[in-house]
């Protein structure tokens, strides 16, 4: 009996289908033409399943850059810290891996089409006032390390592809979840943090 193909293959074509449903009900409904979007950018979801096939080849964690260590536990031993206070990262196809040690944070984006995006917060401390930091993708996996010293509310979504935040998991379609750290709701100085990912894994830690 064949073994269940991996977990990133189910999900890439998973997406894909979901795609072309979407799609296909958006013709039906006359909000768009199917037959013309696939002339424009079928050339682009080529590109887009052959890079994930690519990058589905690299390790899930790259020795000594973001390992799981008992379950809980994340090692960014070997990923670049930044002290800039505010992160703007935008790439079509890459992945992000960063420690942020500003101690003035004032948010920022995080941004691919395709690959991971890997953010270690937890040394941060905050410029005075809200903040908003965006997390987003198409296709990739997020490894988010919250902060530790400073209030703070995480809300992540998901198409299609597992949610682990603080240890509870959940999979399937259109995941959203919100964590609040505690005295949030009542502090001035703060972060919002939005990540959103259309296929593939989040997990907040």
């Amino acid at each position: 009996m064949p073994a269940n193909p991996p977990v990133n293959s189910r999900l890439l074509w998973g997406g894909i289908m979901i795609l072309f449903g979407v799609l296909f009900l958006f013709d039906n409904l006359n909000v768009l033409n199917f037959g013309e979007v696939m002339q424009n950018f079928w050339p682009l979801i080529l590109v887009a399943i052959g890079v994930k096939i690519i990058l589905s080849r690299k390790s899930a964690t790259p020795p000594g850059e973001f390992q799981q260590a008992d379950g809980a536990e994340v090692n960014f031993s070997s990923s670049p810290a930044f002290a800039t206070d505010y992160l703007s990262e935008n790439r079509f196809v890459g992945d992000i891996h960063l420690q942020i040690n500003s101690k003035t944070f004032q948010g920022g984006t995080a941004s691919n089409f395709i690959g991971d995006v890997n953010l270690d917060l937890s040394g941060i401390a905050l410029a005075e006032g809200q903040r908003n930091l965006t997390v987003s993708g198409f296709i990739g996996d997020v490894n988010l390390i919250a902060p530790k010293n400073v209030p703070y509310a995480i809300n992540a979504s998901l198409a299609l592809g597992d949610l682990v935040m603080f240890g509870r998991k959940e999979d399937g379609f259109g995941l959203n979840r919100t964590h609040k750290s505690a005295g949030f709701d009542t502090a001035i100085t703060r972060l919002n943090i939005r990540v959103s990912f259309f296929i593939g894994d989040i997990k907040v830690f």
